[in-house]
């Protein structure tokens, strides 16, 4: 995302603009994920979902597709969605490519607690719609 765009971006989610997220400081959070000159490398969240609790980093939609096909180099899968992946970086070449999708937040090194369990998990990808609530950091391990 260019700056011009993300400044546009933003000023719709400050003005109330009814296309984005009903949460604007979680909107602005994502925009500021997905903009290509931040590093959000330490921006950890706690968000509430139903269910459970995932905490993690935030991370682009590009870092998590690289992370996610990482994840996948074990399985017949990886195959497949690497040739799509091809296909869609050509398309991308005559300016084809979509936008990336403004419904979902990515983390890296993620936590779930759902109830006394809790697992790891390398990413996690999910909706914006499903969150509830949300905090800046990781809860005490205490």
């Amino acid at each position: 995302m260019a700056f011009k765009e993300a400044a546009q971006a933003v000023f719709r989610v400050l003005a109330g603009d009814r296309d984005t997220h009903l949460d604007p400081y979680l909107e602005l959070l994502r925009l500021g994920a997905e903009h290509e000159d931040i590093e959000a490398e330490r921006l950890e969240v706690t968000l509430a979902v139903p269910g459970a609790l995932i905490t993690g980093t935030v991370i682009s939609p590009e870092a998590w597709r690289k992370l996610f096909l990482k994840e996948l180099d074990d399985y017949d899968l990886a195959r497949a969605i690497r040739t799509a992946h091809g296909r869609i970086a050509d398309d991308a070449d005559d300016g084809k490519k979509r936008p990336p999708d403004r419904r979902h937040l990515h983390l890296r090194d993620v936590t779930v607690r759902d109830g006394r369990t809790v697992h790891t998990l390398p990413s996690w990808r999910g909706p914006l719609a499903a969150v509830s609530g949300w905090t800046l950091g990781r809860p005490n391990q205490d």
